[in-house]
């Protein structure tokens, strides 16, 4: 039976006359993913966005794909007022979360390395300059989101927040005119590093966007120790193997570092200005992603 999401599609996505078993791997308020297995004995997965989660596709088109980057095969977009859906490649049954082997951690490590050497080397000849300012989120962005931050209503004169407004703009400018800009993954979480015979590959590329930052490693790093116990020293390392740069393990630190605060601004940007209503409970993680940013925080110090 088709799920009452992609009920209003039936007449538009002849796929789904084929579809004879239905398996749901997540759902929120604005974001449904199915594997389906076809009368043939092929699966696709197939994922249903609402509001602004039903730009998805374009993200894969205008972005991802045109930087080159190892991302699911897309085999059909269908959309409607407020809403969408993708059709896309079954890339694999298991992700890190579910066999969260310490190899594959550190394969993980080396396929993030690739991949933004990869997109920052085709960015300036694959993407049109509007594109480029379409997806590129500059050091005045992240201030901007700062400053919302602390007009929340859940993180208002924040002293951790206000101690960061006075240090976050000098680490920003370094980060930015020294580090090209490459694409962010933004959710390089084990659930959406899927396991193949040859690798890892990235999927659920919706957040992405363009920026110098390293916090895709921040969490990748996070992760791996709390999944598999593997050390932040081990997956630097194997970061750092595959960058073709003369790049020290102190450099790297520094940009985790920085690139962590990106990611928890963001992150906890989108967690207070409504987050917290697309994913029940998610109020509870604000506390503990403030622990996080006070953390690095004195790191970069």
């Amino acid at each position: 039976m088709i799920p009452e999401r992609l009920s209003a599609y039936d007449a538009i996505i002849p796929l789904l006359d084929e579809v004879i078993e239905w398996s749901l791997l997540r759902k929120w308020s604005l974001s449904e993913v199915y594997r389906v297995t076809l009368k043939s004995g092929q699966t696709r997965i197939m994922k249903w966005g609402g509001k602004e989660m039903a730009g998805e596709a374009t993200m894969y088109q205008q972005l991802v794909s045109s930087l080159k980057v190892p991302s699911p095969h897309i085999y059909g977009f269908f959309q409607l007022e407020n809403s969408a859906v993708i059709i896309m490649e079954d890339c694999g049954r298991y992700n890190l979360e579910q066999q969260p082997n310490p190899a594959h951690f550190l394969e993980a490590a080396r396929v993030l390395a690739r991949l933004r050497e990869t997109a920052s080397a085709n960015l300036g000849k694959n993407l049109r300059s509007e594109v480029i300012r379409s997806y590129s989120a500059s050091a005045a962005d992240f201030l901007a989101l700062l400053d919302d931050l602390l007009r929340s209503r859940h993180l208002a004169r924040n002293e951790t927040l206000l101690s960061l407004q006075t240090t976050f703009p000098h680490e920003l400018q370094k980060l930015y005119q020294t580090i090209p800009f490459t694409l962010v993954h933004h959710d390089y979480h084990a659930k959406n590093l899927v396991i193949q015979k040859n690798g890892i590959l990235p999927i659920d590329w919706s957040l992405a966007y363009l920026s110098p930052h390293l916090g895709d490693l921040y969490c990748l790093i996070a992760e791996a120790r709390s999944f598999s116990n593997v050390s932040k020293k081990d997956i630097l390392s194997a970061f750092r193997d595959e960058v073709h740069s003369d790049l020290s393990i102190e450099q790297l630190n520094w940009q985790v570092s920085v690139g962590g605060i990106c990611w928890l601004v963001k992150t906890l940007k989108w967690l207070v200005y409504g987050g917290t209503d697309t994913i029940p409970g998610s109020e509870a993680w604000i506390p503990d992603l403030m622990n996080d940013l006070e953390n690095l925080m004195k790191e970069v110090n």
